[in-house]
């Protein structure tokens, strides 16, 4: 045995490229097609550019349904078969219904990607939406909505989300729906919203895997061949924040031990130029293990198991949030400590060691990131949906390594708004309304928790 009395020093980031691939037009539609020789499993994905901000007002989670129940039964096989017909073959169903994107398809062996490639198209353009199947599955989201509103953390992010934007925008509302707009969409609501979403003009065929021994331009054609599906014009819903300022909402859970803590504002859509600036620059705040957040409420101060933060950013618009949960006696200690920190970072921006520890770090895991074939596919299905060059990682990368602290500066002055901050504190109000109100983090209002 060899002991080692220092540290291992970093090493220079080896050279590293996005696996090479090919767009094609197949049948009347588009695919992309990426060759990973020698990976056991293959994945098959349909893309749709039909994110969850094209659902009619007022029935959120429709996408959602309409997702889960193509997997439920077609026309032609019960959701039994449909389900043995795929573990036949080895594989696993893969779909989410996403604010930008609807994606469905299968991981599975290689050399079952014609089956499972047949297996899709079926669910895409023969759905069976049952009424029976649909009733199901609409009561096992209403159910599954309440227990994850039973844990607070999930209580806090809806209540942020509906305090940072406006009523009116989508983006106020859960991805996947209320327990009111699930309850209130019908079976002939999630056939339409098939009918606008599942089509031709908006799928992109993504395949993945070792192509060696596939014919890929097959699976194309069987997805798109004689597909007549026409794409309706959908209106997406605008991106509109609430007026700027700082405010504080506290969700009252009576006799919760713990708080769950949620400050930050609304952010930019994703494809704007200082991106890695920003994002580069919300690691050091609360995107790694030694971010500030983190060193700050759990090394430090001991408050929590974890803290942490960063930008949500989506096609339209998107988020910044810090997070994290601490017992009920330090929820308004905890808090200032969490503003305080985007404060510190908004003015002072960051440390020349604390940008080399996130370059290196978000520079390390791009391998790990895409290591097989369904991160790959998920990267790719990024690359439709955002509309990204085809270089996209690769230039993502090289900028990672290539930004300046000076850059990710000025990213925390312009992109972090202190003085706009949204807080939600879902927890027993009792414990401490009285201490937050005096810290002046805000105006305070306390709503019951109705959920």
């Amino acid at each position: 045995m060899t002991l080692v009395a220092e540290r291992p020093k970093v090493g220079e980031p080896r050279d590293w490229r996005f696996p090479s691939f090919e767009r094609r037009e197949i049948g009347g539609g588009r695919m992309i097609t990426c060759h990973l020789p020698g990976k056991p499993l293959a994945v098959v994905s349909a893309v749709f550019d039909a994110g969850v901000v094209t659902e009619p007002a007022g029935k959120e989670g429709v996408a959602e349904l309409m997702t889960r129940a193509l997997s439920e039964g077609t026309e032609l096989r019960d959701a039994y078969e449909f389900a043995v017909a795929g573990e036949r073959l080895g594989a696993s169903w893969r779909s989410s219904s996403a604010w930008d994107s609807l994606r469905c398809g299968f991981e599975v062996p290689a050399g079952e990607l014609a089956a499972a490639t047949e297996l899709l198209t079926e669910a895409l353009r023969r759905p069976g939406f049952e009424p029976a199947t649909l009733d199901r599955v609409r009561n096992e989201r209403i159910d599954e909505i309440g227990l994850e509103l039973s844990q607070p953390a999930a209580r806090a992010r809806e209540a942020f989300a509906g305090v940072v934007f406006d009523q009116g925008s989508r983006y106020s509302r859960p991805d996947a729906g209320t327990v009111a707009s699930i309850a209130g969409i019908t079976d002939d609501d999630i056939r339409e919203h098939h009918r606008r979403a599942v089509s031709p003009e908006r799928a992109t065929l993504v395949v993945v895997g070792d192509l060696d021994h596939v014919d890929v331009d097959a699976l194309g054609r069987r997805v798109f061949e004689g597909w007549s599906a026409s794409a309706v014009d959908v209106v997406e819903s605008p991106v509109v924040a609430r007026p700027t300022g700082r405010r504080v909402l506290v969700v009252d859970r009576p006799g919760s031990v713990q708080s769950s803590l949620c400050v930050g504002h609304d952010g930019p859509r994703r494809k704007v130029d200082d991106y890695v600036a920003l994002s580069t620059m919300a690691m050091v705040l609360g995107g790694m293990f030694g971010s500030r957040l983190n060193l700050k409420l759990r090394e430090e101060k001991g408050y929590a198991y974890g803290a942490g933060g960063g930008f949500d950013c989506r096609k339209h618009g998107g988020l910044f949030a810090s997070r994290s949960a601490v017992q009920s006696e330090v929820t308004v200690p905890a808090l200032v400590d969490m503003v305080g920190e985007i404060e510190r970072m908004h003015t002072g921006g960051v440390t020349t060691d604390e940008l080399e520890a996130a370059r290196a770090y978000r520079a390390g895991i791009f391998p790990l990131n895409f290591a097989s074939a369904l991160p790959v596919a998920a990267g790719l299905g990024d690359v439709v949906v955002q509309g990204f060059a085809d270089d996209h990682f690769d230039r993502l990368r090289a900028q990672v390594l290539e930004v300046r602290r000076d850059e990710l500066d000025a990213a925390a002055l312009a992109r972090l708004r202190p003085d706009d901050l949204s807080i939600v504190v879902v927890g027993d109000a009792a414990a401490f309304a009285d201490e937050l109100r005096a810290a002046d983090l805000g105006p305070v209002e306390v709503v019951p928790d109705e959920v």
